[in-house]
């Protein structure tokens, strides 16, 4: 039934940890396999991230290089990404290629070595580098993603911010899975940037708290929508910015994952309730357990109608 919790508090609790310092917690009271589980649950993360922003930014680009004069805009889109800052993650003087993707794998089996033969303080240490290395990369790829999206609303406007926005985001639905299943996909998801947050279960829906937003809200405490970056705010009220005035563009991605789920299944397949002051309150994220449950306000702020039941 609907209202039936379905996690206990400590799988709320452990899910909301950063992988890392779950594999900490767990190393700390001798836990070894559990170490490994939460190792491989850090470097699946950190794969995730890199290929979702990778992504993003070639999806993007590759909006733009089929346009008009596509060729000319795409090499000024990318000398805009100059202004976007952040470095490849430094790999601690290590001669190793920058495939990060493999990288990470042998920092994982670095670290189930030394976890199997008790070097607990090195498996520690590669675990940590691991995280930070995940870090820099997801740090550069959302100030890169937040400065084409920034050229884009600037140079082209909304209307082709919002074409090149709904195709970057294509959006992977779980079809008719259950509520547990939706929900550790979105655990996973809300992980892969690689910061804590809390789980809250009421009879209706689950809750995700961030004490600071990983994403949206770090780019703006962070300066990246103040000179000399100057990141675009899209101007509303529309869909694109649940209705309101202004939204920052890196925080549009929500309400368009939002609306095509909805266009796709009928429901979202998670929602965001956004804060009032944004980059200084965290938005709270919401998932229903079952989708009579939403709220029609979900729906019209998206420039849509809630399906009958």
């Amino acid at each position: 039934m609907p209202g039936d919790r379905i996690f206990s508090d400590e799988e709320l609790r452990v899910a909301g940890l950063r992988s890392v310092d779950a594999f900490l917690e767990a190393l700390e009271r001798g836990d070894r396999e559990a170490a490994t589980r939460f190792a491989r649950r850090l470097r699946r993360e950190a794969l995730s991230m890199r290929l979702n922003y990778d992504a993003w930014e070639a999806s993007l680009l590759g909006w733009i290089r089929r346009l008009d004069a596509g060729d000319a805009l795409e090499l000024e889109a990318r000398e805009g990404l100059d202004l976007a800052g952040g470095e490849l993650p430094d790999t601690g003087g290590e001669t190793a290629e920058l495939d990060f993707g493999e990288r990470w794998r042998d920092l994982e089996r670095r670290i189930a070595e030394a976890l199997a033969e008790g070097r607990d303080a090195e498996a520690r240490q590669v675990a940590q580098r691991l995280h930070e290395e995940a870090l820099a990369y997801h740090d550069r790829g959302m100030a890169r993603v937040c400065a084409l999206l920034s050229w884009l609303g600037r140079r082209l406007g909304t209307e082709a911010l919002e074409e090149a926005y709904v195709e970057a985001m294509s959006v992977d639905l779980l079809g008719n899975a259950g509520f547990r299943e939706r929900a550790e996909a979105l655990m996973h998801f809300t992980r892969v940037h690689l910061q804590p947050f809390a789980l809250e279960e009421d009879d209706e829906k689950l809750t995700f708290l961030c004490p600071v937003c990983p994403s949206g809200g770090r780019l703006l405490r962070e300066g990246h929508y103040e000179p000399p970056r100057e990141g675009h705010h899209v101007q509303g009220p529309r869909w694109l910015t649940w209705g309101r005035e202004s939204l920052p563009v890196y925080c549009a991605h929500e309400p368009v994952m939002e609306r095509a789920t909805i266009l796709a299944s009928g429901v979202p397949l998670f929602l965001v309730e956004p804060s009032d002051e944004l980059g200084r309150i965290p938005c709270r994220t919401y998932l229903y357990k079952d989708p009579a449950d939403i709220p029609e306000r979900f729906y019209t702020r998206l420039g849509l109608e809630k399906p009958k039941p």
